[in-house]
């Protein structure tokens, strides 16, 4: 684990590369309301809530556990770290990654909405597919087709344009990042939430910079990188124009790792997939049945893209460790939906 100051958020100033203006200002404002709010705290003497702020050992604690690493694994289907459950379907030892593991940083944001704080087993499985050529060459392989790229020598994911829809942690951005892609990262329009995804930008960018050559074409693509707040189903000018500045680009590429948990939001969410998705690109729903809901209501999720126009083809299942101790494998049963339009 690294030391405390590693770990420590970086300066907003240093994440402005991963963001756009207006979401540079957005983040500083409510920046400016979060230290108000301590110091109103400290002012009024309320003991027990500046305490919160002024305990060392508490916020080193809380600083330790926000910035975390994870590797891709021809051995392990969950990769290497990013979970807590020690009653794993594969071992979480550092050494079991292999030759060409892919290394990827993670910062865990402090805002719950979602579930966004945690690494979810969908996500671990999607990303650690990316991460091998020819398994997301095998993933992809409709766009790849179309693209006449499936025989390339080069990872299939160099120079694609790639968004992440409710991204959490991002882990498969930024694994898709340090394959060479155009990544746009999105989660909600929590100021918390993207900083800390803009920080994940920058904290891999930098690992990058120190091993690659700077004419090296993944270190070019993966510089373009942005984070950008994004609701399901609200307008897509934003994230388009992370991509792009003229904002007519669409995405070759399209995840939502474990984002069908709550069927209410099923049509936002494939309205925006529909909307971001280029004509030969590529949708990936990997998900994970939780018990929040019954499992029918899930899977319908296949009939409505259907109507939507999607075609959708179920990739198979793989049975990963849950996030933590007490969850049920089933929450670690990982299905993988791949749409593409007709």
């Amino acid at each position: 684990m690294a030391s405390s100051s590693d770990n420590a958020p970086l300066p907003l100033s240093q994440l402005r590369p991963w963001i756009s203006e207006e979401t540079y200002d957005w983040i500083a404002k409510a920046d400016v309301k979060d230290a108000e709010f301590k110091q109103l705290m400290e002012d009024e003497g309320a003991n027990n809530v500046a305490g919160l702020f002024d305990d060392e050992d508490d916020e080193e604690e809380a600083i330790s556990d926000r910035v975390q690493r994870w590797a891709s694994s021809s051995k392990n289907p969950n990769g290497i770290g990013g979970y807590q459950n020690t009653e794993s379907t594969g071992s979480n030892d550092e050494d079991e990654g292999g030759e060409g593991a892919m290394q990827v940083l993670f910062v865990l944001s402090d805002s719950w909405e979602g579930f966004g704080g945690l690494l979810w087993a969908s996500a671990r499985h999607v990303a650690n597919i990316l991460s091998d050529a020819d398994r997301c060459r095998d993933m992809l392989k409709p766009m790849l087709q179309h693209r006449k790229r499936e025989e390339s020598s080069m990872h299939p994911l160099l120079g694609t344009s790639f968004a992440e829809l409710g991204a959490g942690a991002g882990v498969p951005s930024w694994a898709a990042m340090r394959c060479g892609a155009r990544v746009v990262c999105t989660d909600l329009a929590k100021e918390n939430r993207v900083r800390c995804m803009a920080e994940s930008a920058e904290r891999n960018w930098r690992e990058m910079k120190a091993v690659l050559p700077a004419n090296d074409p993944v270190l070019m693509y993966a510089g373009k990188a942005k984070s950008c707040p994004h609701d399901w189903g609200t307008p897509i000018s934003k994230v388009a124009e992370s991509l792009n500045k003229d904002g007519t680009e669409r995405f070759d590429v399209v995840v939502a790792a474990d984002c069908l948990y709550m069927p209410d939001f099923h049509n936002e969410l494939l309205n925006s997939v529909d909307l971001l998705l280029s004509d030969h690109g590529v949708a990936l729903l990997p998900f994970a049945l939780h018990g929040n809901t019954d499992d029918e209501s899930v899977w319908n999720i296949v009939e409505l893209a259907k109507e939507k126009g999607f075609t959708v083809e179920t990739l198979g299942s793989e049975q990963l460790t849950p996030s933590y101790n007490g969850m049920g494998s089933k929450q670690g049963l990982v299905h993988t939906l791949r749409l593409t339009k007709k």
